[in-house]
């Protein structure tokens, strides 16, 4: 269900209903797990259980940690969740659903196509069945710091295992044949036509930060597994971010949600906000991203130049304005989710872009995989080490791909070397202050711009020849400015060119003078309703024939 869609117009107004005529807080989260999982089933109803499954896990791990021991009558109704949602969803493979010629009868159960099924159902009833009993087992240990590390770690790799498999297997499978056939050696893993949960990525990372952060006792464990479950498949944040913490939500839960006109109000000024990057910019300037990046060949530096600046700019709308309609939607029920981008292009250097970009992802993996690793202490190879391995891992995170990996690689690199960089300037204060003078500045935003630049299309691009040909295109120029080529398909050359200098003065004016949505929070009354008016107006016009999906729900 996209944002931009009358579904989900129809889904959040009865959300607003729901938490107006429910004034007792546990009624609102029966109300808002329901619409939170209809929203999630939307996109296929099959992965509904694997959802169940996560928050079990978690939830009970995390009571097991805090050394509460859920009685067997609990444990077996949770199981009775797992075991249910997967006959519901009929494992994670649902032929039935599929577009058939012959009519559906029992005998087909039995047609080998069906294995996946009735594996799936196996193994959510095998887990189903064992879980209690291996609870049982981590009580038996007599050591509470060795009882909270097993209980930590069923959490964590069940996590990964569950993420791993739906969406690294094939690449695994695919890497190891090929690595084979390099070496002379025959390695074929067989290949599973599994589809890739939406948003697996965004709540795995949620709910995995709950019971790391349960293990370091900086709150104690959620006492209600419906809170949790909520949580968890809270529908604004659930499949593409931000990634929020339990700080973030759970205390919000402790009383009802109320409905309040200025959080209405400010709510609404983000999402126009968010619409206006995703629908109006992102949208319309995407063809021409996919007519130049798409099939490369013959293109001049100038025009990949182009391409990769307007990708640059199209990512950002679609990915912020996506986290702008979740915050904004998020405020209006009361619950403030946290910001996830802080003007990333107007960074002076790689660290400062990292610290603007997803800050939500970028600061999960400074809190549970950088810091921990050791962060930036110890000798220099160690710090950079840490820096490359978190960054790798960040990249892969984005998709099963080896150019999300050699992107994150690329990153890593890039925040190695600005702190060498860093430590470099502050040994020798003349450099560092004509670095940080005003022409200094400029060139530290272009480097840094240009750097940034040659990573979109890193990310961006798949196939390798393709990328090969770009990056030395990008590189090495030409010398050849022919534009010609931007007028192929559906790509609109003057559409573009007038939506990104649009975005350039708005984006430039918002970072001097302050946010948009925040400004339109301030203005006076009668000037709101020309400001409605005239996007009313824009929007028709330029509103995409087709809906396009978020760029980050594939991740």
């Amino acid at each position: 269900m996209l944002f931009q869609t009358p579904e989900f117009l129809v889904l959040f107004l009865t959300s607003l209903a729901g938490i107006a005529l429910l004034r007792h807080a546990r009624h609102q989260h029966v109300f808002m797990g329901i619409l939170s999982y209809v929203f999630y089933a939307w996109w296929d109803v099959r992965f509904v259980s694997l959802l169940l499954v996560t928050s079990q896990v978690d939830f009970v791990a995390a009571q097991g940690m805090d050394g509460i021991k859920v009685s067997w009558a609990q444990r077996l109704k949770l199981a009775a969740i797992v075991v249910a949602g997967s006959f519901l969803t009929l494992g994670l493979n649902w032929p039935m659903v599929q577009h058939q010629t012959e009519a559906f009868s029992w005998e087909q159960l039995l047609d080998p196509k069906w294995k996946g099924v009735w594996g799936s159902i196996g193994a959510c009833s095998a887990f189903a069945i064992l879980a209690p009993v291996f609870y049982e087992f981590y009580f038996r240990i007599k050591d509470p710091e060795r009882r909270r590390r097993a209980f930590l770690w069923t959490s964590v790799v069940a996590n990964l295992a569950v993420l791993g498999f739906f969406k690294y297997y094939n690449f695994f499978s695919g890497s190891m044949h090929g690595l084979g056939s390099a070496l002379g050696v025959d390695v074929t893993l067989p290949h599973l036509d599994v589809l890739l949960p939406v948003g697996i990525s965004f709540y795995t990372f949620v709910s995995m930060s709950y019971t790391i952060d349960v293990y370091r006792r900086h709150f104690q464990a959620e006492r209600s597994f419906l809170r949790f479950a909520l949580f968890v498949c809270y529908y604004p944040h659930l499949v593409a971010g931000p990634i929020i913490r339990p700080d973030n939500f759970l205390p919000t839960l402790t009383k009802p949600w109320t409905l309040r006109g200025a959080n209405m109000l400010s709510g609404v000024h983000l999402c126009l906000n968010g619409f206006v990057k995703k629908v109006l910019i992102a949208d319309n300037i995407a063809p021409l991203v996919d007519v130049v990046l798409g099939d490369p060949a013959g293109q001049s530096t100038l025009v990949v130049w182009l391409a990769t600046v307007v990708f640059a700019v199209q990512i950002y709308c679609d990915f912020s304005g996506y986290s702008d309609i979740a915050r904004g939607v998020s405020r209006m029920f009361g619950v403030e989710l946290p910001l996830n981008f802080d003007y990333p292009y107007f960074s002076t250097s790689i660290i400062d872009f990292w610290r603007r970009w997803h800050l939500s992802l970028s600061t999960w993996l400074r809190d549970y995989l950088y810091i921990p690793l050791g962060g930036g202490r110890g000798k220099p190879w160690r710090v950079y080490a840490n820096l490359m391995t978190t960054m790798v891992l960040g990249g892969l995170w984005h998709g099963a791909s080896w150019n999300f990996a050699i992107w994150g690689a690329y990153q890593g690199a890039l925040l190695c070397i600005n702190r060498l960089v860093r430590w470099f300037c502050e040994r020798h204060p003349a450099l560092d202050a004509i670095l940080k003078s005003k022409p200094g500045t400029a060139l530290r935003w272009f480097v840094t711009m240009y750097f940034v630049m040659l990573g979109w299309l890193i990310f961006r691009i798949t196939d390798f020849s393709k990328l090969e040909y770009c990056v030395k295109k990008f590189v090495l120029v030409d010398g050849r400015f022919e534009v010609a080529a931007l007028g192929i398909g559906s790509a609109n050359p003057a559409l573009v060119a007038i939506l990104l200098v649009g975005f350039g003065v708005l984006h430039t004016l918002s970072f001097v003078r302050g946010r948009v949505h925040d400004r339109l929070d301030r203005a006076t009354p009668w000037k709101l309703p020309l400001i409605y008016l005239l996007l009313a107006i824009v929007f028709y016009f330029m509103w995409p024939a087709a809906n396009a999906a978020f760029i980050y729900f594939q991740f």
